[in-house]
């Protein structure tokens, strides 16, 4: 039964409650409007505007300190105990989800922002999901803390036994992380023309643990970027590289087929703005059976070269110039 006097404490409570959480939601409102102005024109302005955006988060969080004020006017013994260990808890999950907000927001502010997405930012997204596991990981942890101190203290032990053999698992995937991040110190950037692993090609892309070499046949080689400290590669500094194809014509005159592919090559290179006009192709007479003659034309291309247009279009010229008389026309580098 509760006394008369206990329910004009629970009266007490209630109001202190609704008071503090009014004074309380009016001092972040205030708060908030200082953060903007303060920040409102800087590279921080992500915070106060992430922070009005978790408006509900933050009001949660108002409502346990209310609640705690106004338990302590209505009846102080209450929060003893398993009631309090349970208040704690949900404020430090609460807390822990703004800051875990603000964190990936102002990741994501500053990767938009950053001009050179080389280095750190190439894991980025491996980073954010790192982060928020870490930071709500560690949250738990206080959790079970708060609860047990033997129990967090066996909880702990067995995370980081876990997270030593995580590391030994991923130790491969690990080193092509790190080893991504200083990519960019061995001048291996996107476009860069390299030979590694026996394929050579322009550097299409570098993630968080790989890069993708995109191959003058088309192919898209995937690289772990251990790779690069492991092993010896080329980088051309050109960033130019030959690509050759081989046409077969059935032909009595090769001298003259050969000017005219000759004239067909260059005619291409000129009218394809993705090509380097100051490197004419070569054209090279390399043997002949049963009256096909076989000429090789290197080309030069760079990484904004369109090989699958350029092919198309040495195809269509050759047939036209020669047509049943082409044999054969092939990429062969």
């Amino acid at each position: 039964m509760i006394e008369l006097g206990g329910v004009d404490n629970l009266l007490l409570g209630a109001g202190v409650f609704a008071f503090s959480f009014l004074a309380l939601m009016l001092v972040w409102s205030i708060v908030i409007k200082i953060l903007f102005t303060l920040l409102g024109k800087s590279k921080l302005y992500f915070i106060p505007k992430t922070l009005k955006e978790l408006f509900l988060s933050v009001a949660f969080i108002l409502i346990l300190i209310s609640a705690l004020v106004g338990f302590h006017y209505a009846k102080s013994d209450i929060l003893a105990g398993e009631l309090f260990k349970i208040w704690e808890i949900l404020l430090i999950f609460a807390a822990m989800n703004i800051i875990v907000r603000v964190i990936l927001t102002g990741i994501d502010v500053h990767q938009k922002n950053i001009k050179d997405k080389s280095g750190v930012y190439r894991s980025i997204g491996l980073m954010k999901g790192t982060a928020g596991l870490l930071l709500y990981l560690i949250a738990l942890i206080i959790s079970i803390q708060i609860l047990s101190t033997e129990v967090g203290t066996v909880i702990t032990i067995i995370g980081l036994f876990i997270v030593v053999l995580f590391f030994v698992a991923a130790f491969d995937q690990i080193k092509s992380i790190l080893a991504g991040l200083q990519l960019g110190d061995y001048y291996v950037d996107i476009g860069s023309l390299i030979t590694i692993d026996g394929h050579t090609g322009f550097v299409d892309s570098i993630h968080g643990r790989s890069t993708l070499l995109k191959t003058i046949e088309g192919k898209t080689i995937v690289i772990p970027n251990s790779h690069f400290f492991a092993r010896s590669f080329e980088i051309d500094p050109n960033e130019v590289s030959g690509m050759k194809i081989m046409a077969q014509v059935q032909t009595k005159t090769p001298e003259k087929i050969k000017d005219k592919i000759s004239a067909i090559s260059s005619k291409i290179t000129i009218e394809h703005k993705d090509m380097l006009n100051e490197f004419m192709p070569k054209v090279g007479h390399y043997g002949v059976t049963d009256g096909k003659h076989t000429f090789l034309i290197d080309f030069k291309i760079t990484p904004e070269s369109n090989i699958p247009k350029i092919m198309d279009t040495f195809c269509s010229e050759l047939t036209s110039a020669f047509g049943d008389k082409v044999v054969n026309i092939k990429l062969i580098q």
